[in-house]
């Protein structure tokens, strides 16, 4: 049983139950439906979900903070008068592999201000990453490889 879609479902009703059709009513329901679910859960098949969505909160939240503190170190080197940027092409190796996890890392890789993920070499092993403070490589394939790589694989593997 898909227990995303029964907690969905469970969202719903909780909606319908009181009529009310907002983000708020559906954020409490799923919510409910997630606590619900998680008790009953010891009674029925054991499943990844409530790991994985751990998961998926911590991916979101890390992301989130690298996102403010990449743009602030990126503005302070904008609006200060000596630039500290050191431009370069990085190739951080995968162990991300199916296509949706290589997807996902290079853009959270891109939207994180001061890098952009270039390309993929053809055998899906280095993501090519332009950081704009890459004073050593390891600097910027670090935080890259343990950071949202690792978040990613807790997500997807488990």
């Amino acid at each position: 049983m898909n227990y995303f879609l029964l907690n969905l479902f469970l969202a719903m009703a909780w909606m319908l139950l009181n009529g009310q059709y907002d983000s708020l009513s559906f954020v409490v329901g799923f919510a409910l439906g997630f606590v619900a679910l998680r008790l009953s859960q010891p009674f029925g098949l054991k499943t990844s979900y409530f790991r994985r969505f751990r998961a998926s909160l911590g991916l979101l939240l890390f992301f989130f903070y690298e996102l403010i503190v990449s743009a602030a170190r990126v503005v302070w080197d904008v609006v200060t008068p000596t630039h500290l940027s050191q431009p370069d092409i990085v190739y951080v190796p995968l162990e991300v592999s199916s296509d949706l996890e290589i997807t996902l890392l290079a853009n959270m890789v891109s939207l994180t201000p001061g890098s952009l993920s270039l390309d993929v070499t053809p055998d899906k092993k280095h993501l090519i990453v332009h950081a704009m403070f890459a004073e050593r490589h390891d600097q910027v394939i670090e935080p890259i490889k343990q950071g949202l790589e690792k978040r990613i694989l807790e997500v997807t593997r488990g």
